[in-house]
């Protein structure tokens, strides 16, 4: 049976996925949104279908559609259907759910079945993460919308390539690494003036190093390396060179004077740049090598291996390998700023969200939020509009009395006379929320928000304004009820007959009613995006996303009942009723009413 009175609330997002810690669905459980909302002839499950076989449950798919950003979760047999849509209209007879959920294990109602042959088990699915489905949707923007993508990173400031020369004067002259460091790449050699009989590889003094350049937006830590073994290359004549579309960052020595004695190199590549090399040639360093000096690639070109002959002197080296840096292939830091989103939630509380721009794992790995204390750049959400969509009666209208009444007795007379008396009482009515899909985030519905209500009177209009204005959270946690007391006094006159006693008495007809509501909220306020080299920039949310990507849609319904009808009623002492009139509303003063 259908609790009395409940308004229901359910949120509407955007098909992003969405993950829920363990302790958060318990906390679900425990307040009963996993409630299956009943068996249905007909469901919208558009937006995301998995087959689950002899696995499936309600609970289950409750957990799958919420992680996927969905509000209604729907089971068919071994299917789980995700959607947007409540499927009005099309509620059918709790007989109609009896497919099992597992071979083995039994059901009796829509709750512990997974729909039908040709039915649903339909159910909402408790909180979303609103933040995470936000930033979500910023992540699909980043990652679809090129112009927005291409856009962001013009802002961002590329450093021009800078050169340093590494001193290299004392470790080649023992065993281990010579590096450039800092992410650079070697693109020439220093030397010492010849001195003959001394011509180690120690000789060698500085090394140039230079940035990638700016189009492969070089930074130190987004660079991939490995160490080349020439061990056995660089003790002949020949080419020694790192692997295609790698350039030299340094070189390792053993002790010793020769150039046998050079074994490795570390070979590095940024990892935004394919694996292939720009336009190479070989650099003739026969003559600039014998002498003191540098020996250089070309402007833009980068050292990726040493040609050397068949003498051991270090003037023996007689070419470099140099290449300009390959093409860009979007693996660079500029392609995954992190996204940032500030909110608020129910109890006040702000939260510092974020995500990295190019997370696509079905649960958002890179979500995480931290406490913040800072209120500037927050993001809101705004009611936009309330549409009641339909009405439909949870009980049928009978009469009943009215609670707390007293009937009034005009006594008995040997002769007929007018018995006129005010009957004056409360009539107090109640409603309730409860929130099937909601999220704990603090929101803004403000008295001006627009309402469509056909189905409404003023009164109803009324007090669905007073609720939705007052509400400030649309966490499942947050049901409350409220009632209306209204006073209600009616001026009657009865006709006593000869010789009998009259009892005036009032009676009630009330019909409680359950409206179908949708909403669309919108957010508000900036987001920012930061990049690994510390630069943030703050947008509106509202330049990237606009129209349905920036709103949430909330859907649920709400129970309250018609108004009141008092009628007045006239019985003998016996209780049998004589005649009846002056219906009227609850809470219209009626005067000179004559049943």
């Amino acid at each position: 049976m259908v609790p009395k009175n409940i308004f229901l609330l359910i949120l509407i997002l955007l098909p992003l996925a969405i993950s829920m810690p363990s302790e958060l669905r318990r906390l679900r459980r425990s307040v009963g949104s996993y409630q299956v909302e009943g068996c249905f002839s007909y469901f919208n499950g558009s937006g995301f279908t998995k087959q689950r076989g002899n696995h499936n449950s309600n609970i289950r798919c409750q957990d799958t559609c919420r992680d996927k950003g969905y509000i209604l979760a729907a089971t068919k047999g071994g299917e789980c259907h995700c959607g947007n849509i409540y499927p009005k209209g099309s509620k059918v007879d709790n007989s109609q759910c009896s497919s099992k959920c597992r071979p083995y294990t039994p059901c009796h109602e829509p709750q512990s079945c997974c729909g039908g042959p040709n039915a649903y088990s339909v159910s909402v699915v408790g909180n979303i993460d609103v933040a995470k489905q936000v930033l979500r949707r910023l992540s699909y923007e980043w990652q679809t919308n090129d112009d927005y993508r291409n856009h962001l990173k013009t802002l961002v400031t590329i450093l021009s390539p800078q050169t340093e020369q590494a001193n290299w004067e004392e470790s080649f002259d023992r065993e281990g690494w010579s590096l450039c460091g800092n992410g650079k790449y070697m693109t020439g050699l220093y030397r010492n003036k010849f001195k003959s009989g001394d011509e180690r590889i120690g000789r060698i003094e500085f090394a140039e190093c230079r940035d990638a350049p700016t189009n492969l937006y070089p930074m130190k830590e987004y660079f991939d390396c490995y160490n080349h073994n020439w061990w056995s290359s660089f003790n002949s004549i020949g080419w020694s060179k790192c692997n295609t579309g790698y350039y030299m960052a340094g070189i390792y020595n053993t002790n010793g004077a020769e150039l046998y004695h050079i074994e490795e190199a570390k070979c590095c590549r940024p990892k935004s740049q394919e694996k292939l090399w720009g336009k190479c040639y070989n650099l003739d360093v026969w003559t600039s090598f014998d002498q003191e000096g540098w020996s250089k690639c070309r402007s833009g070109y980068y050292m990726a291996g040493l040609y050397r002959n068949n003498c051991e002197r270090l003037g023996c080296i007689e070419h470099f390998f140099c290449c300009k840096m390959g093409a860009y292939k979007r693996g660079s830091w500029i392609e995954s700023p992190d996204l940032f989103i500030k909110v608020k939630d129910a109890a006040g509380q702000l939260k510092h969200c974020s995500m990295n721009a190019m997370d696509k794992s079905p649960s958002s790995e890179t979500y995480k939020c931290k406490s913040a204390s800072d209120l500037t750049n927050m993001l809101t959400l705004n009611a936009l509009k309330f549409i009641i969509e339909d009405k439909t009666p949870l009980n049928t209208a009978k009469p009943e009395s009215v609670a707390g009444f007293r009937p009034v007795i005009c006594s008995s007379h040997t002769n007929s006379y007018k018995c006129s008396k005010w009957l004056t009482t409360s009539i107090s009515t109640s409603s309730s929320f409860s929130i099937g899909t909601g999220f704990t985030l603090a929101v803004k519905v403000g008295a001006s928000v627009e309402l469509e209500a056909k189905f409404f009177g003023s009164g109803t209009k009324t007090a669905f304004s007073t609720e939705i204005s007052a509400s400030t959270s649309f966490d499942v946690e947050s049901s409350r009820s409220n009632t209306y007391t209204t006073t209600d006094r009616t001026d009657v006159s009865v006709q006593v007959p000869v010789n009998t006693e009259v009892t005036i008495n009032l009676l009630r007809t009330v019909q409680n009613l359950v409206y179908k509501w949708k909403a669309d909220f919108q957010m508000l306020g900036k987001y920012s995006l930061k990049w690994k080299n510390e630069q943030e920039f703050f947008q509106d949310v509202t330049t990237v996303l606009t129209g349905p990507k920036r709103k949430i849609y909330a859907f649920g319904s709400w129970n309250y009942p018609d108004p009141d009808v008092l009628r007045v009623v006239i019985t003998d002492k016996y209780g049998n009723e004589m005649r009846s009139g002056c219906e009227h509303n609850a809470g219209e003063t009626v005067t000179e009413c004559e049943p």
